[in-house]
C-alpha cells in the first residue's frame, strides 16, 4: 500500500454498541513497520468527524507466543500512559486503545479471524527526523530551518523526565529505541519523541526483551537485558546527535569494512563498530566529543544529567567546524523559542508542512461525508436486537501496550532503516461485525470459523493447570501408601494397582481434552488457552481414587467412626 494514499476503511472495538464497529474511518495509509500498519484517521460519532488522528494496527509475530506479545505491548502501554499522566513534555499522546476486527470497508463484514489490537494517538503534522535530514528539507535559501540545538535540548529534557522522574515514588522509564526515525519534526519547529512500544519501567522484572535497531542501538544489547539501563537511551540520544551532524548513522556491521567487504573470520558481533566518517576523521576534537555518548561500554558514556553540558560543547564544535549543510541550524536558540507551546502560531519549518496537508484534510472530510450519505452509516445507531445483548458479545478488552507512531517505514516486515523490528498481533476472538441494518445475522454453525491453534500452542496449553492434577495425584499417593502399609503380603500387587489408577487418570485427561476439542472448538468456535478443565477433572478422579483406597484402611475407618460419633 502506497504511503499517503487515500483509502476508506473502518475499524472499531468489539462492544455492545453496534455503531462502535465503525468508530474510526481510516482515510490514508501512512506507513508500515515491523510491528504494525499506521493510518491517518478520523473519529466518527453521530455523523460528526473529528480532527485527524493516528491509528496503529498491530500484526502478529509468528515466531513469538501470543501471550508474550500481549505482555510486551501491555508494558509499553503502561509506561506511555504513566508518562502522559506525569506530564512529560514533547512525547506522543495515547488517545485510545481497543481490540477489534481487522480494518474493512464500510458496510462490509470484516474477514473472519481473531481480533487485533489497536492504538490511537494524536496526529502529528510533520515528518520524522530521518526524512527531514535525508531530504535536506531546510537547505533552501531563506527557508526556516530546524534548530538542531533546540531539538537535542528537547530530547535531553525528555530523557531527564524518563530517567529521573520529578514525582515522588515514580518509577524511571527507559524508551529503549531512541533514533532519528522516532523523532518527529513538527511544522512549528518543535520535536516529539514517539514509538514507546519497547518502553519499559526500569525494573529488572519488567525488562525481558530489548528493542534494538542495529545502526543506532547500543552494543550492550548483545549481552542481554541485565546490561541495559539509562545509558542505553543515552546511546540512542548520541545516535540522533551523530545523525544531525553527519547525516549518517553511527554504527556499521562489524563483520565488514567501511567499503562493505565481508570478513568471514571476523569475531565481533554484527553492528557493534562505530563508523569511521571521513568528515569526522578530519576533525578529531568533534569526533571524540560526538563519540562520547556512543561509547561501547555504558559506563563510559555521559549520564543523563550531563547531556545538557555535553550538548553545549557539541554546538560550539559544530559551529566552528563548518560542516556540510544537512538542513539544520546550530545556533543557540533563544529561550522564548524553546519554550513555545504546541500549536502556537509561528512560521512553518520548511519541508514539514505544505498545502498538501490542508488538501488531504479536505479530501478526507469529503470522503467521510460521501460514505456517510451512501453507505447507510446512520443505520448503525439503531438499537441492538435482544439476541445481541452484551452477554452474547465478545467483552471489551483493555488495550495492549502502546508506542509512538512511526510514519515513514516502507517495508512490511522492516523498520524505516530496513532492519527487522519486533512485531506482534493479539490473539483474541473477534465478535462478528453487524450488517448495515444494525442487526446481528444468525450465521449457520457450519459457516463459523473454526479455531486453529498455532504450532506448539496446544502443547503449551497442556501445562497450564497441572497443579490441579498434581494435587489429586498427591492425595491418591498418600492414601494408597496408607492402604499398602495396612495390607499384608507383598507390595507388588498394590503397586500395580496404583499404576492402573494412574493410567486410567491419563485416559480421563485425554477424554476430557477430546470432548473439549469436539464441542468447544469445532462446534462452538471457542478458544481454549489452558487445560485447567481437564486437569480439574483428572485431579478430582485421582482424589476420589485416593478416598477409595483410604476406605480400605481398617484403623482409619475405626478412627473415622469414633470421630463421627464424637461430633454427632
Amino acid at each position: 500500500m502506497t504511503q499517503g494514499a487515500l483509502l476508506d476503511l473502518v475499524c472499531g472495538p468489539a462492544s455492545p454498541l453496534a455503531e462502535t464497529f465503525q468508530r474510526y474511518r481510516l482515510v490514508a495509509h501512512l506507513g508500515s513497520g515491523g510491528q504494525a500498519d499506521v493510518y491517518r484517521a478520523v473519529r466518527v460519532c453521530g455523523g460528526v468527524t473529528s480532527a485527524p488522528m493516528t491509528v496503529k494496527v498491530f500484526r502478529v509475530d509468528p515466531q513469538r507466543p501470543i501471550a508474550d506479545e500481549l505482555r510486551s505491548w501491555d508494558k509499553g502501554d503502561a509506561a506511555l500512559m504513566d508518562l502522559n499522566n506525569r506530564g512529560v513534555p514533547a512525547i506522543c499522546r495515547r488517545a485510545d486503545g481497543f481490540y477489534g476486527p481487522p480494518p474493512h470497508r464500510p458496510g462490509e463484514r470484516p474477514a473472519p479471524g481473531d481480533a487485533v489490537p489497536y492504538q490511537v494517538y494524536d496526529y502529528l503534522h510533520g515528518i520524522n527526523l530521518r526524512e527531514y535530514v535525508a531530504q535536506r528539507s531546510g537547505s533552501a535559501p531563506g527557508a526556516r530551518r530546524l534548530n538542531a540545538v533546540s531539538a537535542l535540548k528537547t530530547l535531553t529534557l525528555i530523557l531527564q523526565h524518563l530517567h529521573h522522574p520529578q514525582e515522588t515514588g515514580a518509577t524511571p522509564v527507559l524508551h529503549m529505541d531512541v533514533k532519528p526515525s522516532n523523532v518527529m519534526v513538527l511544522a512549528t519547529g518543535e520535536v516529539r519523541l514517539i514509538d514507546f512500544t519497547g518502553a519499559r519501567y526500569y525494573r529488572e522484572e519488567e525488562i525481558t526483551q530489548i528493542a534494538y535497531t542495529p545502526e543506532s542501538g547500543g552494543p550492550e544489547a548483545f549481552g542481554g537485558v541485565k546490561y541495559v539501563g539509562p545509558a542505553y537511551d543515552v546511546h540512542g540520544f548520541g545516535a540522533v546527535a551523530y545523525f544531525l551532524v553527519t547525516g549518517a548513522y553511527p554504527r556499521v556491521d562489524g563483520r565488514s569494512d567501511q567499503h562493505g567487504q565481508r570478513h568471514q573470520d571476523a569475531s565481533p558481533p554484527p553492528w557493534n563498530v562505530l563508523r569511521r566518517h571521513p568528515l569526522l576523521e578530519q576533525l578529531p576534537a568533534l569526533r571524540d566529543h560526538l563519540h562520547a555518548p556512543l561509547a561501547d561500554r555504558p559506563s563510559d558514556r555521559p549520564e543523563t544529567r550531563e547531556l545538557a553540558g555535553w550538548l553545549t560543547g557539541l554546538s560550539e564544535l559544530v559551529r566552528r567546524a563548518g560542516l556540510p549543510d544537512v538542513g539544520c541550524d546550530w545556533h543557540e536558540p533563544e529561550t522564548t523559542e524553546t519554550g513555545r507551546a504546541v500549536g502556537r502560531a509561528r512560521p512553518s519549518v520548511t519541508g514539514t508542512e505544505t498545502d498538501a496537508y490542508q488538501r488531504i484534510e479536505r479530501l478526507e472530510r469529503e470522503l467521510v461525508a460521501l460514505r456517510s450519505a451512501t453507505s447507510g452509516i446512520t443505520a448503525f445507531h439503531q438499537q441492538v436486537p435482544p439476541r445481541a445483548t452484551p452477554t452474547a458479545m465478545a467483552p471489551p478488552i483493555s488495550a495492549p501496550p502502546v508506542s509512538g507512531v512511526p510514519v515513514s517505514p516502507s517495508g512490511v516486515a522492516v523498520n524505516a532503516e530496513g532492519v527487522p523490528q519486533m512485531r506482534g498481533r493479539a490473539k483474541v476472538v473477534a465478535r462478528p461485525a453487524p450488517d448495515p441494518t444494525g442487526m446481528m445475522p444468525a450465521d449457520p454453525v457450519e459457516d463459523r470459523p473454526r479455531y486453529r491453534p498455532e504450532p506448539g500452542e496446544r502443547a503449551r496449553a497442556l501445562k497450564i493447570g497441572w497443579e490441579l492434577t498434581g494435587t489429586g495425584a498427591f492425595v491418591a499417593f498418600i492414601c494408597w501408601g496408607l492402604w499398602a502399609l495396612d495390607s499384608e503380603g507383598s507390595l507388588t500387587g498394590p503397586f500395580i494397582a496404583f499404576l492402573v489408577v494412574l493410567a486410567v487418570a491419563v485416559g480421563v485427561f485425554a477424554l476430557v481434552r477430546l470432548l473439549g476439542r469436539l464441542i468447544l472448538e469445532q462446534r462452538l468456535g471457542r478458544v481454549r488457552r489452558t487445560a485447567k478443565g481437564a486437569h480439574a477433572v483428572t485431579g478430582l478422579f485421582l482424589a476420589l481414587a485416593g478416598i477409595a483406597y483410604l476406605r480400605e484402611v481398617g484403623w482409619f475407618m475405626r478412627f473415622y467412626g469414633w470421630l463421627k460419633g464424637m461430633i454427632w
